[in-house]
């Protein structure tokens, strides 16, 4: 299962805006998830959250279409 990612503007924003080793982290789990569909997932309706080391990656996943949308960053407390 292989997965599109389309970045949305505000999490691209953010992504950039991050640490270098973050950004890295987040990057890795995201990649690793649409290549793979290995990671650490969540599902809280209507999205999907990704575990990325001290971030939640929000996605919409639309396996039809074989494409991930990441929606936005979070940092977990």
């Amino acid at each position: 299962m292989s997965l599109r990612v389309v970045w949305n503007f505000p999490a691209l924003v953010a992504f950039y805006n991050l640490p270098m080793h973050s950004a890295f982290m987040i990057d890795r789990a995201v990649v690793r998830f649409a290549e793979t569909g290995e990671g650490e997932l969540a599902w809280e309706p209507p999205y999907h959250l990704l575990s990325a080391g001290f971030h939640d990656v929000v996605l919409a996943i639309d396996r039809e279409a074989r494409s991930m949308t990441v929606l936005r960053i979070y940092r977990v407390r």
